[in-house]
Parts: C-alpha cells; sequence; structure tokens
C-alpha cells in the first residue's frame, strides 16, 4: 500500500537500512577491487621475482663465464708459452750436433703440463715431424695437409694461429684443435711450424660439468667465426663458419658482453654471455636458454598463482556470502520496522507511525506556508456493536473501515492511521477546508455504503462520524492545537446524531 511504503520511509531506522542494501548491492565492486588489488600484488610480486631471477641469471653466467675463461686461457697461454720455448731452442747454435737427448731436453725444457695437452710437435717446412715433446725419437708423420700448416707457409704474419678441429692421427682420431706457429730460416724464408694440440674431448668434459640446464650450452670460437667446439654436441658444426650469424658477429665485434638472441645451431633462445681470452683469437661464450633460466621462477609463479586465484575465489564467495545474509538481514529489519509502525489489525499505520507523520508534516507546512488539514474518524456505537456480535464482528468492521479510508486516499502524501480503538485518523497536507471536508464526506459515504448491518444503531448499518479541522501552521506553534480541534470537532458530529462530520 502507498501509505505503508511512504511510513517506512520515513522510519528513522529506514535510512540506515537502505545505506546496508546499497552497501550490499555494491558488495561485489568491492569484492571485485580486493579481488583485483590480490592479483595486482601477485603480479608485481612474481614480476619482481622474475626480475631477480633475470639478474641473478646474467652475475652467475658473467662469474661462471670469467672462472671457466680464464682456466681455458691459462692452459692455451701456457702451451703457447711451451711452443715459443720451442722456437727459442731451435735457434740454439750447434743444437744438430747435440746428442738427441740433450736436443730433447733442450727443445722441450718449457713444455708447461695443461690440463688439455695432446701434442707438442715440430714439423719442417714439408710437413714432417722433426721432434716430438712425447718421445726423443719423434712419431713418424706427414701434417703437410693440415690447416696450421699451410696457414704458416703462405703468410709470415699469421702469429699464433688456432686451428680447426681435427681428427688427431697420434691419439685413435681423438678431436683436437692446435695452437701453432711458424719457424723460420735466417733469411726468412719458412722453415716448418711448431704445434701444441689440445684435446677437445677434455674441454668438453670441463663444459659438461658446469650444469647449467637441459637446453643451454657452451662454446667455443675463433676470432674469425669459426665453431671450434660446442657442449652440447649437435651435428657436424665443430669446425663450421658462422661468422655470417648476427650472435657470432657481436661475439667478434665486442670483447665481452650479453644479449638476448636466438642461435644459428639450433633455434633455441638464449642469454648469451662471452667474451674474448686475452692476448688469444678465442670467444669463449656461455648461452643459458630462457626457458632453463625460468624453471623455478614458473613453477613458482604457478604456485602462487594458483594461491592467488584460490584467494581472489575466496573473497569473491565470501562476498556472495555476506551480501546474502545482508540482504536477509536487511530483509528481516524491514519487517521488523514495518511492524512497529503498523496496525496488525487493520494494516493502516498505528498511532506511533502517525505522531511522526503529524510532527513532520507540521514542521514542514510551517517552513512551507501551505495548509495542514487533519481528519479524526470514529466508528459510531462501536462498544454496542461489540456486545451485540462480537468483537470478533468488531475487529472485521474495523478492517472494513480501514479499506474505505485506504481507498479515499488519492495523493501520496496523504496519510491514513489507526488512532486506537474504533478512532482512525488522516493527515492532508496541502489541503483547505474545502478540501478536508471533501474528503471527510467521501469516507463517510464509502463507509455506509458497506452496509455492514448494526441492528443497535439509528442508521441500522454501521456509520462513521469525522471531525475536521484545519491550520496553516506558523514557525513556533504547537501541533497539539490542531489535534484539539479535529477532536473537538468529532464530539460535535457525535452530539449532533453521528454519521456526519463537524469542521472547527
Amino acid at each position: 500500500m502507498p501509505i505503508r511504503n511512504r511510513m517506512w520511509s520515513q522510519w528513522p531506522g529506514a535510512k540506515l537500512a537502505l545505506r546496508l542494501i546499497r552497501s550490499g548491492l555494491h558488495l561485489h565492486i568491492v569484492a571485485a577491487v580486493i579481488a583485483a588489488s590480490i592479483f595486482a600484488l601477485s603480479g608485481t610480486v612474481l614480476w619482481q621475482a622474475r626480475q631477480d631471477t633475470w639478474h641473478e641469471a646474467e652475475e652467475a653466467s658473467h662469474n661462471l663465464l670469467t672462472a671457466v675463461a680464464r682456466d681455458i686461457s691459462t692452459n692455451m697461454e701456457l702451451l703457447d708459452l711451451a711452443l715459443k720455448g720451442v722456437v727459442q731452442g731451435l735457434a740454439y747454435p750447434g743444437l744438430a750436433q747435440l746428442p738427441p737427448e740433450l736436443r730433447h731436453l733442450i727443445l722441450f725444457d718449457r713444455v708447461a703440463t695443461t690440463t688439455y695437452l695432446g701434442s707438442i710437435l715440430v714439423l719442417d717446412e714439408s710437413g714432417k715431424v722433426v721432434a716430438d715433446a712425447a718421445s726423443v725419437k719423434p712419431r713418424t708423420g706427414d701434417f703437410a695437409d693440415r690447416d696450421y700448416f699451410s696457414v704458416h707457409r703462405e703468410r709470415t704474419d699469421a702469429g699464433l694461429y688456432v686451428s680447426r678441429p681435427y681428427k688427431s692421427r697420434f691419439r685413435n682420431g681423438d678431436i683436437s684443435i692446435a695452437i701453432s706457429r711458424r719457424l723460420a730460416h735466417p733469411d726468412g724464408r719458412f722453415a716448418g711450424v711448431v704445434i701444441g694440440a689440445l684435446s677437445l674431448s677434455h674441454i668438453e668434459q670441463a663444459f659438461k660439468s658446469l650444469k647449467l640446464g637441459r637446453d643451454s650450452a657452451v662454446s667455443l670460437f675463433r676470432s674469425d667465426g669459426v665453431l671450434l667446439t660446442r657442449e652440447p654436441l649437435i651435428g657436424p658444426e665443430l669446425g663450421q663458419d658462422l661468422s655470417a650469424s648476427a650472435n657470432v658477429q657481436r661475439f667478434l665485434r665486442e670483447p665481452s658482453g650479453s644479449f638476448v638472441g636466438t642461435s644459428a645451431v639450433d633455434n633455441v633462445e638464449r642469454l648469451f654471455t662471452f667474451k674474448a681470452l686475452d692476448n688469444l683469437p678465442v670467444v669463449f661464450t656461455l648461452n643459458r636458454a630462457v626457458d632453463d633460466i625460468f624453471d623455478e621462477w614458473q613453477d613458482r609463479a604457478l604456485v602462487l598463482g594458483l594461491i592467488t586465484a584460490l584467494l581472489c575465489c575466496a573473497v569473491v564467495a565470501l562476498a556472495a556470502l555476506f551480501q546474502r545474509e545482508l540482504r536477509r538481514r536487511t530483509a528481516a529489519e524491514d519487517e521488523l520496522a514495518r511492524l512497529a509502525t503498523t496496525d496488525g489489525l487493520t494494516g493502516l499505520p498505528n498511532r506511533r507511525a502517525f505522531d511522526e507523520a503529524f510532527e513532520r508534516e507540521w514542521s514542514q507546512a510551517a517552513r512551507s506556508g501551505h495548509a495542514l488539514s487533519l481528519l479524526f474518524v470514529d466508528v459510531d456505537f462501536f462498544k454496542r456493536y461489540n456486545d451485540r456480535y462480537g468483537h470478533g464482528e468488531g475487529d472485521r468492521v474495523l478492517r472494513a473501515v480501514a479499506e474505505a479510508i485506504s481507498g479515499s486516499l488519492k495523493r501520496p502524501d496523504d496519510f491514513g492511521a489507526r488512532y486506537g480503538g474504533e478512532e482512525f485518523t488522516l493527515l492532508l497536507p496541502a489541503t483547505d477546508r474545502a478540501g478536508a471536508e471533501a474528503m471527510a464526506e467521501a469516507i463517510r459515504a464509502a463507509v455506509m455504503a458497506l452496509g455492514l448491518a448494526h441492528e443497535d444503531s439509528p442508521h441500522r448499518v454501521v456509520t462513521v462520524s469525522v471531525g475536521v479541522a484545519g491550520a496553516v501552521p506558523r514557525p513556533g506553534q504547537r501541533s497539539q492545537s490542531l489535534l484539539q480541534s479535529a477532536d473537538t470537532a468529532l464530539y460535535r458530529a457525535k452530539a449532533a446524531g453521528r454519521n456526519m462530520l463537524q469542521a472547527a
């Protein structure tokens, strides 16, 4: 009913309830914000962890590269010192006339023990072995077909030369590389080559011990882009010229550094960390697969992502449960509030609701300067009706009168209530005396038209008497004056014979 809805909206507790309802309606937004915040926080943590993982990988790669490069460089430099010692020994006066044992000692007394040492040989201008660090009596062999021989034969400026990988003829096909230096006669003519072989199997074994990851790799390049060795070895790429690769070009162009690129050998994206070995025409690279670097981080990200998803689901679920409970409690409070201001018999607002509405409308009329009219409605001879027909029938009459009153209220601001017993009251804001009397007559006629039998009434049916009063409230004027005027008018109507209206 409109009266009920208007009364409930004016109840003081309604404002709080409405705020709770609005909060409940927007609770899903709060839950979404909380969930988004959790996701954002988790994302930030994961991103920072990813950045930390990457920086740690870069630092670890650099440190490991430096350590391994130092080891390789040291062994190759020691081997080069041995080669220089052989060159100096060959220049010793009268070397050819010395006994073989002494000649061998002079040539190879500076041979250092290196981790990767294979052989140290002296080759004459035709490529044949004339001195061998492994034996006083040289092993027989012809190496004129090797690149380390042909390069020095054709170039006087080759300096320290690092050969392409080859299968050793003295060590059962062991894959090796050689570093070599040119020998020359006093007049500068080519006199042969001194070489030191390095076994790649030892280098590769050292690379394997690094355990960088399933798709990571370690490579050794010559300064012209030729691949000397790689771990793991993929296909027959050893000895290939990879200088056309963008990655290798960067290795050769810069002394050291790191970058992310895709390998030309196996198309795997890697973090390349590289360094040119000091005083040697060799570049060492340590290449960690990006996926290997982030393996552990991805596991952590998966766990944290699942926890985050569970937390967000819990937030949403709790928000839904809270919203449902809030709605249930709000509905219960609505009902309690309605019951507190509603007459249980007639469904009209009760005396408490009327008192609040009356004070509110009186204050509003005082501010606006509009008229306020008040009607008191009383069921005629109601005690006699109860005595004859019983209280159950009396209650039915009160409900019928209440419906007649409700049916007469046409405007949203008009207010009807049960004042007490068989008395009802109506508030008519912005209504003058003529309008109030018209409303009173309509209610009187509507009740009489119900035709409810009343044998103890001179009118033979249930009727009502109505007292009408109106005022234009002034600021500071007491509202009780209007109540007294309406009450006085009602008694006048009853004294005049009932079933009529009287105006104050």
